[in-house]
């Protein structure tokens, strides 16, 4: 019975972040991408740290690597990890928004090695991280005579976000806060939502007000589905799983990104798109071959 509904919780997150995707494209359509997600994370955080004061009595930071952490997730994780990458999702396609989040752990790994000596890779991994870094590079490369346009644009935002996701979480873990990981994530989002709004104000975002009623259910979908839920079940998964195990999400994400984005926007997923995915999990697999070895055993044995 644990299993089932560990498993229901793996496929709820994995479709909750896949869905978001094509809700951030319904979203645009009502809000400038930056306002978008700053109203997002107002939402999400208020939720969760409501929910954190009602779980838990450690709601607030306490120490200084509370306080790193909190900033560094608010402004990596948040601000450049999602704030931007809206932004490039903007420019360019749900799709190839939602592939880019296959790349995620790759640049969590790298960054780790930087970071955290302890997780540095081995002359194999590290074959395996450029295996993966081709499998990017394949989805992004221009089809035409590389030139400066929007969408060139947008994928080079893409490449920012990953970034900041992989920075955020790495910077998180490098701080060893004291706090619960619900509690940080929610003064995380609180402080991100502030610097994007931040953003918006200074890059002139111009809202027309011409908000729809499917604009808002998009906002509340992302900042409650997407956002508020995800977080809880997501760390709920974590608290009882190993991180590899759980980081399997992000590969199944791209998918329903893909997917949605065909079905309901007519977005091509072209032979690059097809084959870069699986190019990097390939080397995803390569990277922590020993880690997902013990794992699929540990599955394996009774309990």
């Amino acid at each position: 019975m644990a299993r089932f509904r560990d498993a229901v919780a793996f496929f709820t997150v994995a479709c909750l972040w896949g869905f978001g995707v094509a809700a951030a494209e319904v979203g645009f359509r009502s809000f400038p991408p930056l306002l978008l997600s700053a109203f997002r994370y107002y939402i999400a955080g208020g939720l969760l740290l409501g929910y954190v004061g009602l779980a838990t009595d450690v709601w607030y930071p306490r120490t200084r690597a509370d306080k790193v952490a909190i900033c560094g997730g608010g402004v990596f994780w948040i601000a450049v990890g999602n704030g931007v990458w809206f932004v490039g999702q903007n420019l360019t396609s749900s799709v190839l928004s939602g592939l880019m989040m296959g790349f995620t752990p790759i640049v969590t790994v790298a960054i780790s090695w930087i970071l955290l000596p302890q997780d540095r890779l081995t002359t194999v991994s590290l074959v395996g991280l450029f295996i993966s870094f081709g499998g990017t590079i394949l989805l992004v490369w221009p089809t035409q005579t590389a030139t400066v346009t929007t969408a060139l644009i947008g994928k080079a935002l893409l490449f920012v976000g990953v970034f900041g996701l992989a920075a955020g979480s790495v910077l998180v873990r490098w701080a060893t806060t004291s706090l619960p990981s619900t509690t940080w994530t929610a003064w995380s989002a609180l402080v991100g939502g502030v610097i994007i709004h931040g953003l918006s104000v200074l890059s002139g975002e111009q809202w027309a007000m011409n908000v729809t009623m499917t604009g808002i259910a998009s906002l509340l979908y992302l900042s409650v589905g997407a956002t508020a839920v995800s977080y809880i079940l997501f760390f709920f998964l974590l608290d009882r799983h190993p991180a590899i195990e759980v980081t399997l999400i992000t590969y199944l994400v791209p998918i329903i990104a893909a997917v949605t984005g065909w079905a309901l926007f007519d977005e091509r997923i072209s032979w690059r798109m097809a084959a870069g995915l699986p190019i990097i999990v390939i080397g995803f697999t390569i990277m922590k071959r020993h880690e997902l070895r013990a794992e699929v055993a540990r599955i394996q044995r009774p309990d």
